[in-house]
């Protein structure tokens, strides 16, 4: 009886952490509102967005982790769930000021693992289906590390409107990246260089005349579409735990879309119905 009781309260401690690991119910964290759920075999999702958040002038950013090299002891196990908290991603995600629907989303670990999320549409629809929101259509991608390799299955979907590689270059992603940048001049680059890759990040910087951003913690141009910033002295995984707060600088280069003409009177009918 005493080994039955402890294996359904052990059970019920699994369960729990399990749940405050993903959160199935939307929770206050960082300002804004974090919510999770399972996509099967994909692993969770996690979505975060801050208060003020409109769909009508956001993007949809979409975080992709690097590999698992063990520097936030965090196990494969549940690896994004980890990171979201070891990496204070809600919290870098609120000091960027961006009004956006943030995802994370489980990618390989390591070399022997396969993509997960092998398009962007599949993705968009499954945040529709089983997050229970809309994604905004304009699409910011964010990869560290061995991230890239998802978001290369993301290039040919034309609702990709901005890439952002921390210290990601690695295999073809330059003349990957070179192309896709090319091929419409709406698109946008922005590319952070560290200990792993400076020499091919800033070779990839020059040869598409991206704006020099300084080193990786310092301001991004806004108005240009490219950007880059190299500091080989920056620390592999530094880039993305937050000390240098390399992702909020960076997410301050993000454009929102403007708001429609038509979101725009029913917004000023709304206020004078107000008064």
């Amino acid at each position: 009886m005493r080994f039955l009781i402890a294996f359904f309260v052990l059970i019920s401690l699994v369960s729990q952490a399990s749940a405050e690991g993903c959160p199935t119910e939307p929770v206050v964290e960082e300002g804004g509102t974090h919510w999770c759920y399972s996509a099967g075999t994909r692993g969770n999702v996690h979505l975060w967005k801050p208060a003020g958040y409109d769909p009508d002038t956001a993007v949809t950013v979409v975080y992709v982790h690097g590999f698992n090299i063990g520097y936030d002891r965090c196990v494969n196990d549940g690896y994004l769930d980890c990171i979201w908290d070891a990496h204070g991603l809600a919290a870098q995600f609120a000091r960027s000021g961006l009004k956006a629907l943030f995802v994370a989303v489980d990618a390989p670990l390591n070399y022997r693992q396969k993509v997960k999320w092998t398009s962007l549409d599949a993705l968009l629809k499954s945040i529709r289906r089983k997050g229970g929101i809309a994604p905004p259509g304009k699409v910011v991608a964010m990869a560290h590390s061995g991230g890239i390799y998802t978001v290369w299955r993301f290039l040919d979907d034309a609702r990709l409107a901005h890439i952002v590689a921390l210290d990601a270059l690695y295999l073809d992603s330059p003349s990957r990246l070179a192309r896709w940048y090319r091929a419409a001049s709406s698109r946008r680059l922005t590319l952070v260089g560290a200990s792993s890759l400076p020499g091919k990040t800033a070779a990839l910087g020059r040869k598409l005349k991206c704006a020099n951003a300084g080193v990786p913690s310092g301001t991004y141009p806004r108005e240009a579409r490219c950007a880059v910033a190299v500091d080989s002295d920056l620390d592999h995984m530094e880039v993305v735990i937050g000390a240098d707060d390399v992702i909020p600088n960076v997410l301050k280069r993000m454009v929102a879309p403007a708001a429609s003409e038509a979101v725009k009177k029913s917004r000023k009918r709304a206020k004078k119905h107000r008064r």
